[in-house]
C-alpha cells in the first residue's frame, strides 16, 4: 500500500485501520509521518492561500477584484464588446496560468519579484510564438491595467471589514512596467494599403459583377453585404456604426446619412455624427432598398439598415465574414487585394479619396469622420504611389519657376 492511497482517504479513520492492518510497525511508522508532513504542507498552503486546499475565501477576494475592475470599465461608459474582450481574456489568463487544479489569484501575480518574473516569462512566451507587437501590447496592456486597477484598490473583504491585500496574502506591486510594452506601430505603416485607394470603383464593380452571382449565397444577403461595402467607402463609417445604421438615418435630399453610434471620447458614449451621403451609395441604398431587403426574414420589422438572415442585429464576425468571402470573389476574378483587408480600410480610403479631392478641407474631413485631432486622421490618410508620383512631378515642374541664389 502507497502512502498517497491513505492520504487521499486519511479522513476516515475506518479506512486507515483496514489500510493499515497487517502492515510492519516500520511501515505504520513511514506512513505516519509522510502524513503528518502532507497535513504540515497543507495547513501552510491553506494559510497562504496556495495549493488544491486553498480556501474559499481566496477565490471569492481574487473573483471581487476582477468584478470590481469589470465594473470599473461599466461606470466608465466603456462599450460591452471591451469589456467582454477583458473579461474572457483575464479569466482565461488567470486559469493558464495556475496549476492544473487551482488558478492564479492576483495576488500571486503581483508578488514582488516572483510575479514580475513571471509576467516576464509570459511576454517572451509571446514573442516566440512570434505575436504580433500589437497583439502582445494588448495581452500586457490588459494585465497591467488590471494590476494598477488593485493597486489603487488593494483591498479585499475579511469578514465585515476590508482590509489591505498585504495584510492578508503578502505585498503586492505592478509586475509590468511602461518599458515591457512594444512600441505601438500604426497597422497601415506595417502593411500597407490592401491595394490602391484609386481602385476602389474596380473593386466595388468586381463585387457587383461577380459576387452578386456566387452560388450558395442567398442573393439578398449578398446585396446587403455589397450595400453595405458601398456605403463604408463613400461615407467613412466605422463597422459598428454601419451595423447599427438604421433608415431613419438616411436623408436622401441633403446627401447625408447620420449615425447615432458614433464612437465616443474616453468613456462620453455614443453619440451622433453626420457623414456624406454621395450619389453612389443613395442609388447602390435604393436600388437595395427596393429589391433586395425585403426578401430579408423579418426585415420589415426591424430598424436596422442592414439586418441579420432573421432580421435581428447584424454582429462583426457575420460582416467581417461577409469581407472575406467579398475579397476572395475579387482576387479570383483578376483583382490583386492584399490579406489584411477589413472594414476599416474602407474608412481609410475615404479618407484618402477625400483629401485628395479637397486638399483644403482638412477640417471638414476631421469632422466627417468623427475625430478631434488632425494627427488621428493623417493616420488614415494613405495616397496611392501614382497619386504621389503625380503631386511630385507637379511640385518639380513649379520648382522650375523658383527664384535662384542670382535673381
Amino acid at each position: 500500500m502507497g502512502p498517497s492511497i491513505l492520504v487521499n482517504k486519511f479522513c476516515d479513520k475506518t479506512i486507515i485501520f483496514d489500510l493499515l492492518r497487517g502492515e510492519s510497525l516500520d511501515e505504520i511508522e513511514r506512513i505516519v509521518e509522510f502524513v503528518l508532513r502532507v497535513v504540515d504542507a497543507t495547513s501552510e498552503a491553506v494559510a497562504k492561500g496556495e495549493g488544491r486546499f486553498a480556501p474559499a475565501s481566496a477565490y471569492n477576494h481574487h473573483g471581487a477584484l476582477l468584478q470590481s475592475y469589470l465594473l470599473s470599465h461599466r461606470l466608465r461608459n466603456h462599450a460591452i464588446q471591451t469589456i467582454q474582450k477583458e473579461r474572457s481574456f483575464l479569466m482565461g489568463w488567470f486559469q493558464e496560468q495556475g496549476s492544473t487544479t487551482l488558478e492564479l489569484f492576483t495576488w500571486q501575480a503581483m508578488a514582488p519579484h516572483t510575479g514580475r518574473e513571471r509576467l516576464l516569462t509570459y511576454a517572451k512566451a509571446l514573442h516566440d510564438a512570434q505575436l504580433t507587437a500589437d497583439t502582445i501590447r494588448s495581452y500586457l496592456g490588459i494585465l497591467r491595467k488590471y494590476f494598477a486597477f488593485v493597486l489603487e484598490h488593494p483591498y479585499v473583504k475579511v469578514g465585515t471589514e476590508y482590509i489591505r491585500i498585504r495584510d492578508v496574502y503578502g505585498p503586492i506591486e505592478q509586475p509590468i512596467s511602461e518599458y515591457d510594452m512594444p512600441t505601438h506601430v500604426y497597422d497601415g505603416e506595417r502593411k500597407g494599403v490592401p491595394f490602391d485607394p484609386e481602385l476602389l470603383y474596380d473593386f466595388y464593380t468586381i463585387i457587383r459583377k461577380h459576387y452578386l452571382e456566387t452560388p450558395g449565397h442567398a442573393k439578398a444577403v449578398a446585396a446587403r453585404n455589397y450595400t453595405a461595402l458601398v456605403v463604408a467607402g463613400e461615407s467613412g463609417l466605422r463597422a459598428d456604426e454601419l451595423l447599427h445604421l438604421e433608415i431613419s438615418d438616411l436623408h436622401f435630399d441633403s446627401l447625408k446619412l447620420q449615425t447615432r453610434w458614433a464612437k465616443g471620447t474616453r468613456g462620453s458614449g455614443k453619440r451622433a455624427r453626420l457623414t456624406l451621403f454621395t450619389p453612389l451609395a443613395q442609388d447602390t441604398t435604393r436600388l437595395y432598398l427596393s429589391h433586395f431587403r425585403p426578401q430579408i426574414m423579418n426585415a420589415s420589422q426591424t430598424p436596422f439598415l442592414f439586418p441579420s438572415k432573421t432580421g435581428g442585429l447584424l454582429d462583426y464576425t457575420t460582416i467581417q465574414k461577409a469581407m472575406t468571402e467579398m475579397t476572395a470573389v475579387a482576387r479570383q476574378n483578376g483583382f490583386s487585394i492584399e490579406p489584411h483587408m477589413s472594414w476599416h480600410w474602407m474608412r481609410r480610403f475615404f479618407a484618402t479619396r477625400f483629401i485628395e479631392r479637397f486638399p483644403s478641407k482638412l477640417s471638414v474631413l476631421i469632422t466627417l469622420l468623427g475625430h478631434m485631432n488632425p494627427g488621428t486622421v493623417h493616420r488614415y490618410i494613405r495616397h496611392s504611389q501614382a497619386w504621389m508620383d503625380s503631386q511630385i512631378r507637379e511640385t518639380l515642374q513649379g520648382a522650375k519657376q523658383w527664384p535662384s541664389i542670382g535673381n
